[in-house]
Parts: C-alpha cells; sequence; structure tokens
C-alpha cells in the first residue's frame, strides 16, 4: 500500500485494512506516480469546472455513491448529472487535494472544496453564501476510469456556512 507516495507495511499502521505487502518503493513508485497525476487531472478538472475532462475520467460502468447525501450514481450518464448538480450548486467551484493513498487499482484521498452555495443543493435554495468543506472520495479504477466511488463531505460545516444549523456549543467534547 502506498501513501502520499511513499510505502507503509501493516505492522506500522495496523488501522489500515489493506493486507501487507513488500512495497519497495521502486516497484509502487510508477502506481503512485499515475495515481497521483490522475488526482492532479481530476482536481484541475474541478477547477476548470470542465464537464468533458471530469466524464472522460469515468468509466462507462461506473457506480456512485454519495454517502453523505445517500445518493447513488449508476452509469456514466448519471455520472453526468451527478457533476452538473455539482456545478450547478457550486458555480465558482475551488477544489484541494490534500491528502491520497492508494492500493493497487484503489485509490482514497480527502479534499477540502470552497465556493458560494448559487444552486439547489439537497433541495435548499440558493443562499449566495460561501462554504468551506472537507470530504474523503474512495474510488475503484478499471481501464485508467473510475469504475466505482464512495464519497463522504462534511454536511454539518457546510449547513452551518449557509446559515441553516447552529453553530456548535464548543469544540470540544465533554
Amino acid at each position: 500500500m502506498c501513501y502520499n507516495s511513499t510505502c507503509f507495511d501493516f505492522i506500522t499502521f495496523p488501522y489500515l485494512i489493506f493486507p501487507p505487502t513488500a512495497c519497495p518503493v521502486e516497484q509502487n513508485f510508477d502506481i503512485a506516480m499515475n495515481a497521483e497525476a490522475f488526482l492532479n487531472e481530476l482536481i484541475s478538472a474541478w477547477n476548470a469546472h470542465s464537464k468533458q475532462r471530469l466524464l472522460d475520467m469515468y468509466h462507462p460502468d461506473f457506480d456512485g455513491q454519495d454517502l453523505s447525501e445517500g445518493k447513488h450514481a449508476g452509469g456514466k450518464r448519471d455520472a453526468e448529472r451527478m457533476i452538473d448538480y455539482i456545478l450547478n450548486a457550486f458555480p465558482d467551484l475551488e477544489m484541494r487535494l490534500l491528502e491520497w493513498g492508494i492500493d493497487g487499482e484503489n485509490v482514497f484521498f480527502f479534499w477540502e472544496a470552497t465556493g458560494h452555495q448559487r444552486g439547489t443543493l439537497m433541495n435548499i435554495p440558493p443562499t449566495g453564501k460561501q462554504c468551506r468543506f472537507i470530504g474523503s472520495t474512495f474510488f475503484g479504477l478499471k481501464e485508467g476510469k473510475i469504475i466505482r466511488s464512495r464519497r463522504i463531505w462534511d454536511v454539518a460545516t457546510m449547513l452551518r456556512q449557509i446559515g441553516l444549523l447552529p453553530e456548535p456549543s464548543t469544540e470540544q467534547y465533554f
């Protein structure tokens, strides 16, 4: 398993559920470089708001879930609807890659998104308010394209920022 182009073994990080591998840097360097290039292109395509570049990254048999919203996407047509939904809600969307890792053809990464909510999101009419939140995506690749995806993002923070959820009373647990 590689994480940010550095290999770790299962013993060092037992909370990772991936099996141990020999994982010498030389063997996984090309895989890590390809994953990093893929992620950079994905983030770049989102930031360019390029629907076609994004669609070109999805496999025709794509299966995706947004666990935060309880939405499912099946096939490339649904991937297109998902892209439209996000870019309509945040037409000035900017994403930033925070950290990432790979295991074979599985890629996981944390990202930060910023933008103004200028379109309907979760049946919430546009507020025009700026949002900044973090999310995580896990996806599998097939033939160099995203075949399956699971995404979870911080809905509570976004709802606070648009004024629909109160601020927490404290940042610490008691």
